[in-house]
C-alpha cells in the first residue's frame, strides 16, 4: 500500500523518471544476470565442441597413419624376408662358410675350373649379421673364369668377388708353341652375408 500511495503522490514527470529508472534497472538485471551468463555458456560450449572436433580429427588422422605405417612395415618385412633368402644359409659362421664352399664347388665344376684350395677367412660383424669370406684357388682358362665369376655375381645368392688375382706360367705376348698351354691360376675371395638364425614375429615386432 505504501508503494501505491507513494506512486500516486508522484507527479507525472516523476512517474516517468521513476519508470525509466525501473526499466533501466530491469535491463541491467537482464543483461548481467541472464544474457551475459548465457553468452559465456554458449561460447564455452562452442569452444568445447571445436576442441572435441579437433581431437576426433586428430584421432582419425592418427588411425589412418597407423594403418599406412602397418602396411609399410608389412611390406618391408616381406622384402626383408625375400632378401634374406638370398643370403648365405646357416645359423652360425662355420655352417654358412661350409655352405659357401659347397656353392663355390658347384659353380666351379660346370665352368671347367679345377678347384685347388679353399680357405675360410675370418668372419666380420655387419650390424646384426656376419660377413662370411672364402678364399679360393682355381686352375683353368680365361673364359671359364669369366663364367665362374658371372655365376658368383649374378646367381641366386647375394655374393661378391672381393679380390681377384690371375697368374700364368706363360707370356701372353709371345705366340705359344704347338700343344696345350698351361692353365691359369686364379686366386679370388668370395664374400657374402649369412642369414643367421630365424627370429619369431613377436621378437621382430618388439
Amino acid at each position: 500500500m505504501r508503494l501505491k500511495q507513494l506512486w500516486q503522490r508522484l507527479a507525472a514527470r516523476e512517474r516517468i523518471l521513476a519508470g525509466v529508472a525501473l526499466l533501466a534497472l530491469a535491463l541491467v538485471f537482464v543483461r548481467y544476470g541472464m544474457v551475459e551468463p548465457y553468452v559465456a555458456y554458449t561460447a564455452s560450449l562452442e569452444e568445447e565442441i571445436e576442441q572435441s572436433t579437433q581431437r576426433v580429427g586428430k584421432m582419425q588422422r592418427q588411425r589412418s597413419r597407423r594403418e599406412q605405417i602397418a602396411t609399410q612395415v608389412s611390406l618391408l618385412r616381406q622384402r626383408f624376408q625375400e632378401t634374406r633368402q638370398k643370403l648365405i644359409p646357416g645359423g652360425t659362421p662355420a655352417l654358412a662358410a661350409a655352405h659357401l664352399q659347397e656353392r663355390i664347388q658347384t659353380l666351379a665344376g660346370p665352368s671347367g675350373l679345377e678347384l685347388v684350395t679353399t680357405q675360410v677367412m675370418r668372419d666380420e660383424a655387419l650390424g646384426e649379421f656376419r660377413k662370411i669370406a672364402v678364399q679360393v684357388t682355381l686352375r683353368g682358362e680365361l673364359p671359364a673364369v669369366a663364367d665362374f665369376i658371372a655365376g658368383i655375381e649374378y646367381g641366386d645368392w647375394l655374393l661378391a668377388v672381393a679380390t681377384l688375382e690371375i697368374r700364368s706360367t706363360y707370356n701372353v705376348r709371345v705366340r705359344p708353341r704347338a700343344g696345350p698351354r698351361n692353365p691359369l691360376t686364379i686366386t679370388l675371395e668370395v664374400k657374402g652375408i649369412m642369414q643367421g638364425k630365424e627370429t619369431s614375429a613377436a621378437t621382430q615386432e618388439g
